[in-house]
């Protein structure tokens, strides 16, 4: 085996910073350590440039990497060379959380952390013997049964690798923005982060020594170095000494970084940041909701967001805000206050970016296990679609309503404003903004329409087609039977204003539990019906026991799902359903309230 390829898999849209192309270390980072090892090595990034796809056809073995997004064009390239007689190995976040999917298009799977496991198997395949003994390696038998070797402890000395060569990037010529990494590991827990089940919560970092000699070796006055770590500033002192080192050293460096809130209330810092010439901090804010802030497990409040804010301007730093839409506690007006906060406070740039759960984080497996993710569809898992069900939207207004946000925020205003005061770089980014929003809203209308058929066509399953029986089969006055047997006054008021603003009249019942013939049933069942003991549980049970024909229970997430619910078995176009169910909350008072199942029952 002589000739080892690296093959990065291109992202699969366009974003903020598309134009300043950023890859991920580990690849190069592993041709590196090959290479120092005397393999013929090469890192193919697709963001940067086409591959040599006749080079890469004379390899004696392929990695690629991948994260969720790209793991379809990753599939796509192994699928490029089958038949060729290629190792195909996958390495990366999507890869190490999904090893058994990517197994059905390679022969092997390097999960989490890759230095030690990919010498051990570049070495085992050498010698012609068994990957079994190799830890954090899952592969194919000639057989096709999948082994999942033991997990490999995560790397304690960073400073045990090579300086990672960017020479072995296929036309890397064309790059001015340098990534180093100082550290792995993030010692916070945000429930969508994949990082701390990639890399650990444990806070590793190589010595300042080390990191002087990268950025010696790395990066010029023409460059711009960007520090890739998670959080740049999650041991404070650390970090101090670090940029102390670099003004000792007279390392003139134009730099950036992911960094927390906290960094707010240490004034030490914020002038050596000052002082080396930091350009830009990029700040995960994830929300202004304070209930989303702890549902994220975020650790820091609204109040901290504005401090930093306020503070870090008044060093002239530039900051670019990332916010995270959509959560249980995330509205329509959410969204559009996260908008009108970020132009308030003259953040330069943001990303407003659609909640998205990935493989290997607490929220994916929530989601899934209460089945609202709405597709697998990996290559629209990149924080710019919508792909499983909100608690208080449908997932068109999350999609929408985020890129509304973005388009609003970069403005024209914003452009001239940011060319007034000569920011030419601020005022490329707005209009590459605009230009970004433009280009996402024009390609998501077949998305959103592949989506809601999608939806429909599930609804229609779970419902046994009531939605087709009932428009086929309606009485002329297109009357619905609403079953308040269930619910209390409030409830009845809401559900009466709801079906009045859709223009459905409704034949209200407290008494009678069957359903008369070819009229639609609908039975809301409240929260405080299972609080109800016995008269709630026989309530149910006569419910089921007296109406023959389709009975069908369907379990919304929220009073606003069970609305869009009804209004999909009534063909009701969404902004209706939007309206009416905002007009209703309003004449109840605003008194919102749990919806547990919505029985859905019609007869001939």
């Amino acid at each position: 085996m002589k000739r080892i390829y690296f093959v990065e898999a291109k992202s699969p849209g366009a974003h903020i910073f598309s134009k300043t192309t950023l890859p991920r270390l580990g690849s190069i980072l592993l041709a590196t350590i090959l290479r120092e090892r005397g393999y013929e090595t090469r890192a193919f990034i697709e963001d940067i440039s086409i591959p040599d796809w006749r080079e890469l056809e004379d390899a004696d073995m392929i990695c690629i990497s991948s994260i969720t997004s790209t793991a379809p064009r990753a599939y796509q390239i192994a699928q490029r060379f089958k038949g060729l007689n290629i190792p195909i190995v996958f390495g990366g976040p999507h890869p190490t959380f999904m090893p058994e999917e990517a197994l059905q298009y390679g022969d092997y799977v390097v999960r989490g952390e890759g230095e030690e496991t990919i010498i051990e198997l570049v070495e085992c395949l050498e010698r012609g013997l068994s990957p079994e003994g190799i830890k954090g390696l899952s592969f194919k038998r000639p057989d096709g049964s999948i082994i999942h070797n033991p997990e490999r402890g995560l790397v304690q000395d960073l400073d045990a690798w090579p300086i990672p060569d960017f020479s072995l990037v296929y036309n890397w010529n064309r790059i001015r923005t340098i990534p180093i990494a100082t550290s792995r590991g993030c010692p916070f827990a945000c429930k969508f982060c994949s990082v701390i089940q990639m890399f650990g919560r444990k806070y590793r970092y190589k010595s300042i020594e080390r990191v002087i000699e990268e950025i010696r070796m790395l990066a010029s006055e023409k460059t711009h170095v960007f520090f890739i770590d998670d959080n740049f500033t999650a041991n404070k002192k650390r970090t101090k000494q670090l940029l102390q080192a670099i003004l000792d050293n007279n390392l003139k460096i134009e730099w950036s970084a992911q960094v927390r809130t906290d960094i707010a209330n240490d004034p030490e810092l914020l002038r050596l940041m000052k002082e080396t010439n930091c350009f830009n901090l990029y700040i995960g804010f994830e929300s202004i909701n304070p209930e989303t802030l702890k549902l994220y497990n975020k650790g820091q409040s609204l109040e901290d967001i504005n401090r930093a804010i306020k503070t870090i301007k008044s060093y002239s730093i530039s900051i670019h805000g990332m916010f995270v839409l959509g959560s249980d506690m995330d509205d329509i007006q959410t969204i559009r206050e996260t908008e009108r906060f970020a132009k308030r406070l003259n953040i330069d740039s943001v990303q407003f970016l659609v909640l998205t759960p990935l493989p290997g984080t607490p929220v994916f497996e929530e989601l899934r296990d209460h089945g609202r993710l709405l597709h697998t569809d990996w290559s629209k898992y990149d924080a710019h679609h919508a792909v499983f069900e909100p608690k208080h939207m449908t997932p068109f207004e999350l999609h929408m309503e985020t890129l509304k946000a973005m388009g609003r925020f970069y403005s024209w205003g914003l452009i001239l404003r940011n060319l007034w005061r000569f920011d030419i770089f601020y005022a490329f980014i707005g209009l590459y903004g605009k230009r970004s929003v433009k280009k996402g809203l024009s390609t998501s209308k077949r998305y959103l329409e592949n989506l809601k058929a999608s939806i429909i066509a599930e609804f229609d399953r779970k419902t046994e087609g009531i939605r087709e029986y009932f428009s086929k089969r309606q009485r002329p006055e297109r009357g619905v039977l609403l079953n308040a047997a269930c619910i209390d006054k409030i409830e009845i008021q809401f559900f009466r204003a709801f079906f009045k603003r859709l223009g459905k009249e409704i034949i209200l019942s407290k008494e009678a539990l069957n359903v008369p013939g070819n009229v639609l049933s609908i039975t809301p069942i409240v929260k405080s019906l299972s609080d109800r003991g016995q008269a709630g549980a026989e309530c149910l049970k006569e419910l089921y026991e007296r109406n023959k024909g389709k009975v069908v229970n369907i379990r919304p997430i929220s009073l606003y799902n069970a609305c869009v619910k009804i209004g999909l078995l009534l063909n009701i176009n969404l902004k209706k359903i939007r309206k009416a169910y905002e007009k209703a909350l309003k004449e109840v008072g605003g008194r919102s309230f749990e919806c547990e199942s919505l029985i859905i029952s019609i007869r001939d």
